[in-house]
């Protein structure tokens, strides 16, 4: 699921409740999915109260139900506990109950996951267990048994609740209202979609947004488009209204780009290898179950010259990349948006045949940094080929980074999660994949020597033209 953040600048607050301030009613209101300010979304907090409300009344009912059979004695509570005994106590109900709650506030509410996966586990563990109690138990006087009945059944009942209220209203209502924010930050005119209303009253919102060099790394994303639309001018992408196909590639690469960017700064990288010249590359299981790397790198440019080069100067690549034969944009989205089609060349003694790719790109620049981050996709302007086996790239991304106190020296970091498709030892994949990094980051360096070359020669030629004029 696409989720779009930015550390909100606060903004001036009115009397309201604890969790919305006078300012945010509209959106609080007809968008539960928004994260307001950065807090967590109003339907997904309703779920963790959920949870702890399932929690603490699965509590007072088993307690009720001990007490009015042993008829008040307070020590029974403790027998229960201390005691315990599948078939004979019902404490083993509450400590389910504690561990969904425990469980599902660590993956929803501090982990903000986005995914129905743990709610099921915990459901489906929890339903078990008491299909499981009901056939071990040895139900006692006639009393008791309708309350332990009950409590049996309500929670059975709150479990599945639970998984239906993440799966049909958390995540698909905090979708809407990232495609909600999406289309509000990258629509130019008054939007007509009727299920995407008023987004005018979202825009407005929106423009109290600030952002900084720590939302690239913070777990959540900075909205798409709220960058200035015309840093990066490309030609012939003017400003005009997206179709739903272009809103729809605007959605994935802006989702790529926060992929990206969480899978680059986690934990668990493993150093593969290191270059003489100080490249670092490492490598761990990604999200798609398949082998990813990291490269870390420091190159001697301008980090702006070196974005440039990359993202908006990609059809001369072939040029100096030896690694691929063909580099050509299919399709300008926007200002911040294309699609593009590339070859790379066959692997070293011919271990990879060709490939192609068609991936959706989205760049974007916060202070002294820059990140552009691709995905694969389906284009109808480049279908697959028979002739060339058709490559498939996860989320990916460059990051470029001035380095303090270095002059105009560029950390550049490289995030690659690659399928080449076809039949090819795990082996052989890990070292094509490893040189074709070192490799680029040869040609990248030898190319940047060529660049100050070039930019030297330029800033010479006024003078030498003056000394032939006298």
């Amino acid at each position: 699921m696409f989720r779009s953040a930015s550390t909100l600048s606060p903004m001036a607050a009115g009397p309201g409740s604890i969790n919305t301030v006078s300012s945010d009613f509209w959106l609080a209101n007809h968008l539960p999915g928004m994260q307001i300010n950065g807090r967590m979304s109003a339907v997904r907090r309703f779920f963790c109260l959920f949870v702890t409300f399932d929690f603490l009344f699965t509590a007072l009912f088993w307690a009720i139900c001990i007490l009015i059979e042993s008829g008040g004695e307070y020590h029974a509570l403790v027998d229960e506990i201390i005691q315990y005994n599948i078939k004979t106590s019902f404490f083993d109900i509450v400590m389910v109950a504690s561990s969904r709650f425990t469980i599902l506030l660590l993956f929803y509410a501090l982990l903000h996951i986005n995914h129905w996966w743990m709610v099921a586990i915990t459901t489906a563990l929890s339903c078990a267990f008491f299909i499981v109690k009901s056939l071990m138990y040895k139900w006692k006087s006639k009393s008791s048994q309708p309350f332990e009945v009950t409590l049996l059944l309500l929670s059975f009942f709150i479990s599945w609740i639970e998984a239906w209220f993440v799966d049909f209203r958390v995540l698909p209502q905090e979708g809407r209202a990232m495609r909600v924010l999406e289309a509000a930050t990258n629509c130019n005119q008054t939007e007509s979609d009727p299920l995407l209303p008023r987004l005018e009253r979202v825009r407005d919102y929106l423009s109290h947004y600030t952002e900084t060099i720590g939302d690239f790394y913070s777990p959540m994303e900075s909205p798409i488009g709220s960058d200035d639309e015309d840093e990066y001018n490309i030609p012939n992408a003017q400003k005009k209204q997206l179709s739903p196909e272009e809103r729809e590639l605007q959605t994935i690469a802006g989702e790529a780009l926060q992929k990206s960017l969480e899978v680059l700064s986690s934990s668990g990288w493993k150093l593969e290898k290191e270059s003489s010249h100080g490249d670092t590359i490492y490598s761990k299981l990604g999200p798609r179950g398949t082998k990813i790397y990291k490269l870390n790198s420091v190159v001697d440019v301008d980090p702006s010259i070196l974005f440039d080069e990359l993202t908006h100067r990609i059809e001369n690549m072939p040029a100096w990349n030896k690694a691929l034969t063909m580099a050509k944009v299919v399709q300008r989205v926007d200002n911040n948006t294309d699609v593009v089609h590339q070859i790379a060349a066959e692997g070293p003694s011919g271990m990879v045949t060709a490939r192609d790719f068609v991936t959706v790109r989205r760049w974007k620049k916060s202070e002294d940094s820059w990140v552009s981050a691709a995905v694969s996709v389906t284009h109808k302007d480049e279908p697959p080929q028979k002739s060339i086996v058709r490559g498939e790239n996860g989320p990916g991304c460059w990051v470029f980074r001035a380095i303090e106190g270095s002059g105009k020296k560029c950390s550049f970091q490289w995030l690659l999660d690659t399928d080449l498709k076809g039949w090819i030892p795990q082996y052989i994949l890990d070292q094509a994949l490893s040189y074709a990094m070192t490799d680029f980051m040869s040609c990248l360096r030898a190319h940047v020597l060529t660049l100050k070359a070039a930019s030297a020669s330029a800033a010479a030629a006024p003078s030498s033209h003056r000394r032939y004029a006298r």
